[in-house]
């Protein structure tokens, strides 16, 4: 089985003390199309230590070590796979591939309580990129979501 292989870049928009971070998986180990048919959000929301955005290092490392237990539970059977990390203005969206919606709500429902400085959101929608198949990118609409919690 071949590994994850990551790519991390960094923005910072001239003459602003703004940065926001995006992660991406390269090559997942398991291709999402057809047997993951949903995209999952999983939201973080924190308070940024200064004007750029960024966590606290305390935070940081909750963080850091929230997305390690997430990675765990939610890869675990193979019910999702994560193919990207974003992180800017508070916020730290990680973006997952889900065979099961439901599934994924439950397991993702106990983070909302693990530590109470971070409001927790979870959203699934189905994959454009199936939902789409044939439709060039120029012609995707924005789907409508289904906000669970």
């Amino acid at each position: 089985m071949a590994e994850d292989q990551w790519s991390l870049k960094e923005y910072r928009p001239k003459n602003s003390p703004k940065r926001g971070f995006f992660r991406k998986n390269l090559a997942p180990t398991v291709k999402p199309q057809g047997s993951h048919p949903f995209v999952a959000y999983l939201t973080f929301h924190f308070e940024p230590k200064d004007e750029s955005g960024v966590p606290s290092a305390e935070d940081s490392g909750l963080l850091a070590k929230l997305e390690e237990d997430v990675f765990v539970e939610l890869e675990a059977d193979r019910l999702a796979i994560h193919v990207a990390t974003a992180m800017k203005d508070g916020v730290k969206d990680l973006l997952f591939y889900t065979r099961d919606a439901q599934e994924f709500l439950k397991r993702a429902e106990r983070y909302r309580y693990v530590h109470g400085q971070f409001d927790v959101e979870c959203e699934i929608v189905p994959d454009p990129l199936e939902t789409l198949q044939g439709f060039s990118i120029a012609a995707r609409k924005p789907f409508s979501t289904s906000r669970v919690y």
